[in-house]
Parts: C-alpha cells; sequence; structure tokens
C-alpha cells in the first residue's frame, strides 16, 4: 500500500503544471556557509567532482553540462564533455573559457575563491552522509529548477534502503574491516561509507572513538577478527594474497573463510560517491554480506 500511495504521489508530481517549479532569483547556503545566489536556471554548469557530475545528470539537468573534472566518468553522457583537472589541480582557464554560469565544488580545495573572484557563481560543498545526500540533491533539484526530479530521485532512493533494510530486519549481522590503503587507513562513524555499510547489514569493526577515517594499528584488526575485509584499496594492486601474507592476518576469519573481496574500480566510484548511486551502493554491499539473500 505505501509503495502505491508513493508511486501515485510521484505521477501526481510529474503531471502537475509547474509542480515544484524553482521561483528565481533563489539563494541557497553551500557547506562554507556562503550565500549562492542564481537569478535564472543555469544554462552552462561545470562540475568539478565526480559525485556533483552524476547527481546534475540524475535531477534530470545533464545537458546543462559544459565541463567536468577529470574523474568524472558517469553516466556515459558526460564522456565526451571537456575535463578541466581536478579540485585540486584545476584548469582555470579551461574553466573559463568555457563561460560557465554555474560552478559547482568541494569545499575542501578553496577552488571556489579564484573562481568567485571573477565573477562566477560556485556552490562550495559536497554531502557527507546519507542525511545529507538527500539534502544536498534536493538543494540541487531546487538550483538547476529541477525540483521534481529530485524530489521523485529522494523518494526512489528512500524506498530502496527501506526496502533493504525490510530484507535484513532479521538476519544476523557480519562484521566489516574496510581498508582504503595498506597502511591501513579505514572508515569508521561519521563517514558515508560507514553509513552505507550499516545500511547493508554490517557491523564496522571501526569504533566512533577511533574516528571517521583513522590510521588503525594492524594489530587491531586482528583481534577484532572481521567476518568480511573490503579492499577499496584493490583497484591500485592490492590483493586478498597481500592480506593473508601480513604478520596474524593470515588467520582471519576473513582471510580463512575466502571473504577478502577485492573491490572493483566501478564499485569504489560508487561506494566513494554520494550520489544518486547511493541506493546501487547499498545494494551491493547487502549483496557482498548476505550472498543469496539480494
Amino acid at each position: 500500500m505505501l509503495r502505491r500511495l508513493a508511486a501515485l504521489t510521484f505521477a501526481l508530481l510529474l503531471l502537475a503544471p509547474g509542480a515544484l517549479a524553482t521561483n528565481y532569483p533563489v539563494t541557497v547556503v553551500d557547506d562554507l556557509g556562503r550565500d549562492v545566489t542564481l537569478v535564472a536556471a543555469p544554462a552552462r554548469v561545470v562540475s568539478m567532482l565526480p559525485s556533483h557530475t552524476e547527481s546534475v545528470c540524475a535531477v534530470g539537468a545533464c545537458a546543462s553540462l559544459v565541463g567536468v573534472d577529470t574523474y568524472s566518468n558517469y553516466p556515459a553522457a558526460v564522456t565526451g564533455l571537456p575535463t578541466l583537472g581536478d579540485a585540486f589541480g584545476p584548469n582555470l582557464e579551461a574553466i573559463v573559457a568555457l563561460e560557465p554560469d554555474f560552478v559547482l565544488v568541494d569545499e575542501y580545495s578553496g577552488l571556489q575563491a579564484p573562481l568567485e573572484a571573477l565573477g562566477i557563481t560556485v556552490y562550495a560543498g559536497s554531502p557527507q552522509t546519507i542525511a545529507e545526500t538527500y539534502a544536498f540533491l534536493a538543494t540541487l533539484g531546487t538550483l538547476l529548477d529541477r525540483e521534481t526530479a529530485a524530489a521523485v530521485l529522494i523518494g526512489r532512493l528512500q524506498g530502496e534502503l527501506a526496502g533493504v533494510a525490510s530484507v535484513l530486519a532479521n538476519v544476523d549481522a557480519p562484521t566489516v574491516f574496510v581498508e582504503l590503503d595498506p597502511t591501513p587507513y579505514s572508515v569508521g562513524p561519521g563517514s558515508y561509507l560507514d553509513e552505507l555499510l550499516t545500511a547493508a547489514g554490517s557491523v564496522n569493526v571501526v569504533t566512533a572513538a577511533m574516528g571517521p577515517f583513522p590510521l588503525v594499528d594492524p594489530e587491531y584488526v586482528v583481534l577484532q577478527d572481521p567476518a568480511f575485509i573490503l579492499l577499496t584499496d584493490a583497484p591500485f594492486g592490492v590483493t586478498a594474497a597481500d592480506v593473508a601474507a601480513r604478520p596474524g592476518w593470515g588467520a582471519l576469519t576473513a582471510v580463512v573463510s575466502g571473504r577478502v573481496v577485492e573491490i572493483d574500480q566501478e564499485t569504489a566510484d560508487i561506494l566513494s560517491r554520494s550520489g544518486p548511486r547511493l541506493g546501487e551502493a547499498v545494494l551491493r554491499l547487502a549483496a557482498i554480506f548476505h550472498p543469496g539473500t539480494f
């Protein structure tokens, strides 16, 4: 019944004339606390973060993109666009040459400063949690005059996560250690990936006291003996065999049971980009932790 009501609501939104249309000028506050004002729907948009690129396209504004960062590789429609470096190594001359009327950047690199100095409207920020992902998609919908599409997208993502949660309601959650690099750096509570792990029905062995992106003592991993180890550094050459060869790691449950998972590049992208593939990220993780269920 709830799914039928949701579907009916979305259908009415899509059919209603002018439904959730943006009234310009519109002002939002970005992650740096800056007021960002657009006087009209932007026609020439530059995205300097892969997750932003995906989000722009997911709310139906892909045609407005005129340039993207080097790492934006999804969806296929953006692969032919000019690439403009990345947040910490941008090609400012190339960005300006595209004459954008709106640029999306992260909140850490400081890229907003030189662009703003040139009179370009810039939104600086990126979602760091699931809740912030929903909020950002809604904000983007407002800025790009795609509020209806953003509302439908958010509803779909929430439904996907609710569906996974329903299936896993009475299922035991295995423990997991996520490796970002072989130092090893990992993820803990407060990070987007940790929230994905929880939504996918697993328990992270990294605790809140260790921080969202801790450098973990290898002996700690041995003591925790996780049921799964996820190698998000596998695209850079780290293998399950490397893990098994580490002092004390060869006897870990994850190693002995063959549950050291070498994440491929596509999955690593999906897991690291807080945006419209949120539901797919959770489903991929759930399929790893609960094989045969998803």
